[in-house]
């Protein structure tokens, strides 16, 4: 299968399509043919060498989207999205590659009413706003939530997420 790895960090970091053995099943792992991965800033971070526990080289992104292979949980053929959380793309190769084994508990499966264009997408935003709300903020029903900085697809997320957390 192909890869994208990045094989050196800072500011002349190189990166190359390798082909690599096809990822195996395993219990408790989804195995998903990818159909879109995410770049985004922290992706550009690692290849800048600012993100230390990052090391070359390394498969990057964190978030994507794609259809189930094999798994204990999901059906093959299902469409998923993925979140990578602080390993995939960071301390483990990442999704940037045609085939992934992801933790169960990082893959959901996608509604009819979201293509994997979208799905790639939704994660790296909306979790990381469901967890401003609920694991850091601790937004109780009835609560009101002030969202500063609401431009960003994050704080679009926030808005959309907020009166869901609060009852409101």
């Amino acid at each position: 299968m192909k890869s994208l790895v990045c094989t050196s960090f800072g500011t002349s970091s190189s990166m190359v399509i390798e082909e690599r053995p096809k990822t195996l099943p395993r219990p408790g792992y989804t195995l998903i043919k990818m159909h879109a991965a995410t770049i985004n800033q922290l992706s550009g971070q690692i290849r800048r060498s600012l993100f230390n526990k990052a090391k070359a080289p390394l498969v990057l992104s964190n978030d994507g989207a794609g259809t189930v292979e094999d798994s204990d949980l999901f059906q093959p053929g299902t469409r998923v999205a993925i979140y990578g959380g602080g390993q995939l793309g960071v301390t483990e190769d990442g999704l940037q590659q045609e085939y992934v084994s992801v933790k169960d508990s990082h893959v959901f499966e996608l509604p009819d009413t979201i293509s994997l264009d979208e799905g790639a997408a939704l994660p790296i935003n909306y979790v990381t706003a469901y967890q401003a709300l609920t694991r850091v903020g601790r937004i109780e029903a009835g609560q009101m939530v002030l969202i500063s900085g609401v431009a960003g697809a994050v704080g679009h997320a926030l808005i959309q997420l907020a009166p869901l957390c609060s009852g409101n």
